[in-house]
């Protein structure tokens, strides 16, 4: 599994570990004018931890700001159709204050992307997070599945 897998798996309360519930650890990259992270049209971020929707394993694809919009999408292994409703918790882990999110729909787009939406008109306590003063520090990020 590499670097992009998330953690959705659930602990106990005594198991340790740094991703928590259904999180995984996101820091921050850059490639232009884009922030966040992204192996679909570039490489930049990185993501750490195992994470699985269903008993299946689920793989971070993006999670990249730019220009007011908010790109999500994640494959999950041997899923080729669908969709699924879902929101975020960004937390940063400087501060710790969770910032929810609704995404909304997102749609079975190709074997490349997976699972993919955005969301138009982002919040400013979530642009806030995607800026260059952010490269390089680390978020705590929930997906939840509605």
């Amino acid at each position: 599994m590499g670097l992009n897998r998330m953690m959705f798996i659930k602990k106990s309360a005594g198991s340790g570990g740094d991703t928590g519930d259904n999180a995984f650890i996101m820091t921050m990259g850059r490639q232009s004018g884009q922030y966040g992270y992204s192996r679909n049209n570039g490489n930049y971020g990185e993501v750490t931890g195992d994470v699985t929707h269903n008993g299946r394993a689920l793989t971070l694809v993006m999670l990249s700001y730019y220009g007011g919009w908010l790109d999500v999408a994640f494959l999950e292994e041997g899923v080729t159709s669908g969709s699924y409703n879902i929101s975020l918790k960004i937390t940063p882990m400087e501060t710790g204050v969770t910032v929810p999110l609704a995404v909304g729909k997102t749609s079975y787009q190709g074997n490349l992307v997976g699972f993919y939406t955005y969301v138009q008109r982002v919040p400013s306590n979530i642009s806030s997070m995607f800026t260059a003063a952010n490269v390089g520090k680390q978020f705590r990020v929930e997906i939840i599945f509605n």
